[in-house]
C-alpha cells in the first residue's frame, strides 16, 4: 500500500499539480487546487520534493467545479477542468511570470493579463486522435505505453469535430487522424487523400490550410496573438522586412496588415509551404516569398540576400522550442532590429529567453499570455525583445 501523507495546498504548479509543503518538502499533488487540505499517496519521493496522487479532499476550495467531460481524470488531454475558468486564467498567468522570474532570471518585466478565450469549451478547431485496434481516441493520463482511450465527443472539441469522431471510433486504417474545422464548421480530415488542402478565413483574410499541417487550435485566440503582434510592431514600410522564421501556412504573414517591402517565411513541412504558396498566388502577393527549410540551418543565408534597412524578426518555433546555437547567432547581429517570440511552453520560452538575453544587448520587452487552450495545462504567450 502507498504512503499516504496530508497537505494544505497553496498554489498550482505549470501542468496543473496542486502545490503543498511537508517539513520544509515541496508536494506536487495531482488533482488538487489552492485552497485546499488534501489526503494524498506518494507516487514519488526524492530529497527536494513528492509528488503524489489526490485520495480525500479533506476541506475544498470554493473554486473546486464539476468536470465537464465524462472521461476528464481518464484521458490526457484536459488538466484543469476541476477549477473554475476565472481562477484557471489566473494561476496562468502566475505561471508565466514565475517561469520567467526562474528559469530566465528576469524580474519587473511588463506582463499583460492573460487574455481569456471567449469559449472555455468547444473551442478546439484542431484536433488529432489515435487508433489501438479499432478504437480511436485520446492517449490516456500519464500513459507511459500510448494507451488508448476510446471517445465519443471532446468538450473542449468543436461541435462539428464532435459528430465527425462519432463516425470513426468503430475503425479504420489509419493509425492518427488529424480533424479541423474551417470558419464555416466543415470538417476537414488528414485520412482522406481529396482533402489535402482547404480555404478557411482568419480577420476577413482566406488562407490555405491542410489537415496535415500544423495550425492553432483555438480561432478567436489566434486571431487575438496576430492583432496584438500588429499592434507591438507598429509601423513598417518599403525598408522593411518580415522574417517567419518557422512560419507553418504562413498565418502571421498574411494576417499582418503592415505594409512591409517583403514578408519571408520559412518552415520544414513540405505541405505547410505549398499551403503558404498557394495562398500567396490566390492572392497575386509578390512580395511575400516561402521557402521550405530548417530555419537553424539555412535562416542566416536566406536573410542575408532578402534583408533590408530594417529588420523584424518573428519565432514561433514547435513546442521545445531552438537550439541555443541559433539563439546564439540571433543575438549577434546588428541587423536584426526587432525580435517577437510566440511559444506554448512557457518553461521552454524561459529558456530561451535566458539564452537571447545573456551576454547580449537584447532584453526581454513585453509579455503577453494567451489562452489558447482553456482546461488544459497549456500556455501560448507572445513575447517582445528589445535593446538595451
Amino acid at each position: 500500500m502507498k504512503k499516504q501523507l496530508q497537505t494544505d495546498v497553496y498554489s498550482l504548479a505549470f501542468g496543473g499539480d496542486g502545490v503543498g509543503k511537508i517539513d520544509g518538502k515541496v508536494c506536487f499533488v495531482n488533482g488538487a487546487i489552492p485552497g485546499e487540505k488534501v489526503l494524498f499517496s506518494v507516487d514519488k519521493e526524492t530529497p527536494n520534493y513528492i509528488k503524489g496522487h489526490l485520495d480525500e479532499i479533506l476541506a475544498a476550495s470554493a473554486d473546486r467545479v464539476p468536470p465537464a467531460c465524462r472521461y476528464y481524470g481518464k484521458c490526457g488531454g484536459c488538466q484543469l477542468q476541476h477549477i473554475s475558468y476565472e481562477k484557471e486564467l489566473a494561476h496562468k498567468k502566475e505561471q508565466v511570470t514565475q517561469l520567467i522570474n526562474r528559469i530566465a532570471g528576469k524580474k519587473g518585466f511588463e506582463c499583460g493579463d492573460i487574455v481569456a478565450s471567449p469559449q472555455a469549451y468547444h473551442y478546439r478547431s484542431s484536433v488529432t486522435l489515435h487508433r489501438k485496434g479499432e478504437k480511436y481516441g485520446f492517449f490516456t493520463a500519464g500513459s507511459f505505453d500510448n494507451e488508448i482511450i476510446e471517445v465519443e465527443e471532446c468538450v473542449i472539441a468543436d461541435e462539428a469535430i464532435n459528430k465527425y469522431i462519432r463516425t470513426i471510433t468503430a475503425g479504420g486504417g489509419k493509425s492518427e487522424v488529424t480533424l479541423k474545422s474551417d470558419h464555416l464548421g466543415r470538417v476537414w480530415s488528414s485520412a482522406k487523400s481529396g482533402e489535402r488542402f482547404f480555404l478557411d478565413r482568419y480577420r476577413d483574410t482566406e488562407i490555405y490550410f491542410s489537415p496535415k499541417a500544423f495550425s492553432q487550435a483555438n480561432r478567436c485566440i489566434s486571431e487575438k496573438i496576430a492583432e496584438k503582434l500588429e499592434e507591438w510592431i507598429s509601423q513598417a514600410d518599403d525598408d522593411t522586412a518580415f522574417f517567419d522564421a518557422y512560419c507553418g501556412v504562413g498565418f502571421f504573414s498574411f494576417l499582418l496588415k503592415q505594409d512591409f517591402g517583403i514578408k519571408v517565411g520559412m518552415d520544414v513541412s513540405r505541405v505547410s509551404i505549398d499551403c503558404a504558396k498557394t495562398t500567396a498566388k490566390m492572392r497575386n502577393l509578390g512580395n511575400v516569398k516561402f521557402y521550405r527549410a530548417d530555419a537553424e540551418k539555412e535562416f542566416f543565408p536566406m536573410f542575408d540576400r532578402l534583408k533590408k534597412e530594417i529588420n523584424v524578426l518573428l519565432l514561433d518555433p514547435p513546442r521545445k522550442g531552438m537550439s541555443g546555437d541559433f539563439l546564439g547567432r540571433i543575438k549577434t547581429r546588428d541587423d536584426i532590429n526587432k525580435i517577437y517570440y510566440v511559444s506554448c511552453d512557457p518553461a521552454r520560452m524561459a529558456r530561451d529567453i535566458k539564452i537571447l538575453t545573456g551576454d547580449s544587448d537584447w532584453d526581454l520587452g513585453r509579455v503577453q499570455p494567451f489562452d489558447m487552450f482553456p482546461r488544459t495545462k497549456h500556455i501560448e504567450t507572445l513575447v517582445e525583445f528589445v535593446r538595451e
